[in-house]
């Protein structure tokens, strides 16, 4: 499960699953938290981008991380510098300009993501 802003998700899935979503968030000190978060390509690829493109950009990575260190377990204490692992996939999802999003899944084959939106059930 994960939120911010106004957006609430949850992954349901047969193998270790992290789903995360951050609203892109203007007033990150993005080049700080990249050196600490981004592996060196990351950076590099970081520096390409300026303004929003740039806050956009790092979210993207940002979630695309959080999400493979729930899915393997090791939470913010794992190294963000690394590489996603082996057998862990990690797709982008949709959601708007605003936010950014990732889901992670353990498995030995690329999994069939569905995403729903849920605003019609609380309506």
């Amino acid at each position: 499960m994960t939120h911010s802003g106004d957006l609430v998700g949850i992954a349901v899935a047969e193998r270790p699953v992290g789903l995360d979503v951050e609203k892109v968030d203007l007033g990150v000190d993005v080049d700080a938290v990249a050196r600490v978060a981004l592996t060196d390509a990351e950076v590099r690829e970081l520096r390409g981008y300026d303004g929003v493109a740039k806050a956009r950009a790092f979210t993207t990575y940002w979630t695309r991380k959080e999400a493979v260190v729930k899915a393997t377990g090791e939470g913010l204490r794992g190294d963000l510098r690394a590489a996603v692992p082996d057998g862990v996939h990690v797709q982008d999802l949709d959601v708007g300009v605003d936010h950014r999003a990732a889901i992670a899944v353990v498995s030995g084959e690329r999994p069939v993501v569905q995403v729903h939106d849920g605003a019609q059930l609380l309506g």
